[in-house]
Formats: C-alpha cells, structure tokens, sequence
C-alpha cells in the first residue's frame, strides 16, 4: 500500500478501506513517488496513478476524507483530463493535506490545469500553502524549472514571454505565498 506514504497518518484506516474498492481494475501500481515534507513529515506521493477511470470517479463522490482521498490520488491519474476533473473538485477542499497534490500541478505540462490552479491560488488555503512552501523549498525550484521547461517546449509560441505563460503566473503567486511570514 504505496499510496498510505503520500498521506498523514491520521488517514491511513480511511485509506486502507479506500484502495481496495479504488485498486478494482487497477492497470499497475502507482510509478515512483516524488518526496516532500509536510509539518516535519516525509510523504512519498506517487508521479501517476493508474486506477480504472470510473472506479476512481466512483470514489471520488464517496463522502468526507475517502473521497478527498480519491481526489487527491486522481490528481496524479495518467489521464490529464481526470488529472483536470479531480483538480477542480479538489480546490473547493481546504483541507491541509491535500496541498501536495495541488502544489504538484504547477509544474504540469496541461495548460488547463495549471490555469485552473492559477485562478484558484490566490483565495485557496494561504496558510496551509505557505507552510508547505516554506517547508519544501529545493522542491518549489524543481517546480519551477520544470514548469521553465515545458513552456519552452510546448508554449513558447503561443507565450513568448515567460512572464505571460499560465505556468510563470502560478509559480510567482506560490513564491509570493512562500514568503508570507508564517502566523
């Protein structure tokens, strides 16, 4: 059970009940996970995830933390549209955890997604991001290169200046929050 690494403690009776229904028609485990810190704790979130896309979308609609659970981890699906769908359902959640899966997404290749986070960033969880920016700062710079990198690969015409990519603007709002002086 891979996936118990990239959550709190606190979740992992919730999340051993999730991924036996969520794993149904799983195509292979989660790849590698990405590590991070989050209130002086390792988590190890997986880079893509391949549950069964209807499976995942059931359990998403299952209601208080299995659901966000579903959510969170759907955020890491190879589907970038599921990646997308999780994502927008999973900003209308403000709980602390979830910032990882949230904060991993600016450095997406989707421009939709990195859009929508984007928008959402500046009224979304301040103190939560901020904690966990502050927390994971060589992570912020992997972000940001990555995000450097795929505008010069995939939007470069579309956005010739880096300032005006989707990507530039999320990233600048994440580094504004990780200066916030913590309260």
């Amino acid at each position: 059970m891979a996936e118990a690494d990239a959550f709190p403690a606190a979740l992992t009776g919730t999340l051993a009940r999730l991924l036996p229904v969520l794993s149904k028609g799983q195509l292979h485990a989660p790849s590698a996970p990405f590590d991070v810190h989050q209130d002086g704790k390792l988590l190890r979130i997986p880079v893509r995830s391949y549950y069964d896309r209807e499976q995942l979308l059931t359990c998403t609609q299952l209601p208080g933390d299995a659901g966000v659970l579903a959510l969170c981890l759907g955020t890491r699906h190879h589907d970038g549209h599921l990646r997308e769908a999780c994502l927008k359902q999973l900003l209308l959640q403000e709980r602390a955890w979830t910032v990882p899966f949230v904060v991993h997404l600016c450095g997406e290749y989707v421009l939709e997604i990195v859009q929508g986070i984007g928008a959402a960033l500046p009224a979304w969880n301040a103190q939560a991001l901020a904690r966990y920016l502050r927390e994971n700062p060589a992570y912020v710079e992997t972000l940001e290169r990555r995000a450097v990198s795929y505008w010069n690969c995939y939007y470069r015409r579309r956005y010739p200046a880096w300032e005006d990519y989707p990507g530039c603007r999320a990233m600048a709002a994440l580094r504004a929050l990780q200066a916030l002086t913590p309260r």
